[in-house]
């Protein structure tokens, strides 16, 4: 079995990850890409607390993802669900959590930087820094440059044009803050995607 601290975690962030399981006692999941979100955060029937982080983000992306989730499960254990989901204890767990790894021997210089400054003040969700995601992303076109994959950001795609992410095809609609209104093909019901989700074009 596939040990994910290992395969998913930059290795400098792979031990302090794994403690904070350990410690916060939760159910841990890498799942498929999901449309709407990058991971998430869930208290069980029995009580039992549930992380979940897509499996296709960068090692950077899907530590500070988990991170962000690790933070609601801390909330979580101090206030239950007596606090708003997003607001200042959940932000002062993030910024407690990531100080650790905040460090430029985790991140590479040309993401430091800009995540040092989303940490000031962190939002609900990292693409509510566009320089913060810029970033990331560069690092997840580098990859793609390595595989020759056919691929670019949501938010680049004209709007009208068809292109496929998940296996299926969609046709690019209005952009809505940090998601886009697209149209899947063979059914024509409208999904919101993430705007900087990577999908592929056919050219």
């Amino acid at each position: 079995m596939t040990d994910p601290f290992l395969t998913y975690f930059p290795p400098a962030a792979a031990t302090y990850c794994r403690q904070l399981w350990q410690y916060y006692n939760f159910k841990f999941r890498v799942v498929k890409p999901r449309q709407t979100r990058l991971g998430d955060f869930k208290v069980l029937p029995n009580n039992q607390t549930q992380i979940t982080v897509n499996e296709n983000l960068n090692p950077y992306a899907f530590l500070i993802t988990y991170v962000h989730e690790v933070a609601h499960a801390a909330v979580n254990r101090q206030y239950k669900r007596r606090v708003q989901p997003h607001g200042k204890a959940w932000q002062a767990a993030f910024q407690q959590l990531m100080k650790p790894i905040l460090i430029e021997t985790v991140f590479p210089e040309t993401i430091f930087g800009a995540l040092q400054k989303y940490m000031v003040k962190p939002a609900a969700t990292t693409y509510a820094s566009p320089t913060l995601m810029l970033a990331l992303r560069q690092e997840d076109a580098t990859e793609i440059a390595l595989v020759g994959v056919n691929k670019i950001l949501l938010c680049n795609v004209p709007q009208g044009r068809a292109f496929q992410f998940a296996k299926k095809t969609y046709v690019r609609g209005t952009l809505r803050r940090t998601r886009v209104v697209c149209k899947e093909v063979a059914s024509g019901k409208s999904y919101a995607i993430l705007a900087h989700a990577w999908v592929e074009i056919n050219e």
